[in-house]
């Protein structure tokens, strides 16, 4: 069987930070219901979809509703932007998992789930680790769950990390973010160390973009004055396991996604092969 699978980073759950307040910005959330509607997936992988508020408190949208997707899952931490999956297919488990905390004591996680496509399991997580930590110590947060992959298996999310595979110079990300943030080389540096990725297609996964289909991610078009670092990187990822065929993946670029998030959506056409 075939199946659609869409990654999306949609900022803050359509919200934006304005001095220390989160201001909600309705036209991003029509936006992006339209880019999601306009693709038909059957798997959103949702990061920064809702908010895991202190308390208790969730922060999110009746997805469901919105994308036309009847089955939703949302788990996080308290204090946490965090993942959401919406689907076509009933969702037969979902947990959360952590993957570590930054400097600042900033938790994040991702979202364990398994699927059931028409009698056949499908398992999927989707990540969101922090920019903020080293390399590897991100790749050390993701072993644990690397370590326990089941295929039929997809991995997706924003991973802000660069791949290794992809052509990067210390010296083009740096004349990007000059207008943009304050002691680039440092961010460079740390960019470029690029062993998250690498790690990941160590462990058999597949980049499931082509080459030739390969383009950054963020930023797009939105206007966010001085809240983007300005370097266009290629951080979404959707990845499968070997016995997952690729038929076709890209990064949407395609009106109205300048209008939805800093970040473009990654799209994949999946072919489960028999059981």
């Amino acid at each position: 069987m075939r199946l659609k699978v869409m990654t999306y980073n949609v900022l803050f759950g359509f919200h934006e930070r304005i001095d220390k307040t989160l201001v909600y910005q309705e036209q991003r959330a029509h936006a992006v219901r339209a880019v999601v509607r306009a693709e038909a997936p059957d798997v959103v992988a949702l990061t920064e979809g809702a908010y895991c508020g202190y308390g208790g408190r969730v922060v999110r949208h009746d997805f469901a509703a919105m994308f036309d997707l009847p089955h939703v899952a949302c788990v996080g931490f308290e204090g946490e932007w965090t993942n959401v999956l919406a689907s076509r297919f009933p969702i037969l488990h979902a947990e959360r998992l952590p993957l570590g905390s930054n400097s600042s004591g900033i938790r994040t996680s991702a979202l364990r789930a398994t699927l059931d496509c028409e009698g056949r399991e499908v398992n999927i997580d989707i990540v969101h680790p922090s920019p903020r930590v080293a390399e590897a110590e991100r790749l050390e947060a993701f072993a644990p769950l690397l370590a326990t992959v089941r295929p039929p298996y997809i991995l997706l999310g924003d991973f802000n990390a660069l791949s290794d595979e992809d052509d990067y110079t210390a010296a083009t990300l740096r004349a990007q973010m000059l207008d943009h943030v304050d002691e680039p080389e440092a961010i460079v540096a740390h960019m470029l160390d690029r062993k998250l990725i690498a790690g990941v297609r160590a462990t058999g996964l597949v980049d499931t973009l082509a080459p030739q289909h390969r383009t950054h991610t963020i930023p797009t078009r939105l206007a966010r004055g001085h809240a983007t670092q300005g370097a266009r990187i290629r951080i979404d990822y959707i990845f499968v396991s070997q016995d997952v065929r690729v038929v076709h993946a890209e990064v949407v670029q395609r009106p109205p996604t300048d209008e939805a998030s800093d970040h473009y959506p990654v799209v994949a056409t999946l072919e489960l092969g028999a059981p």
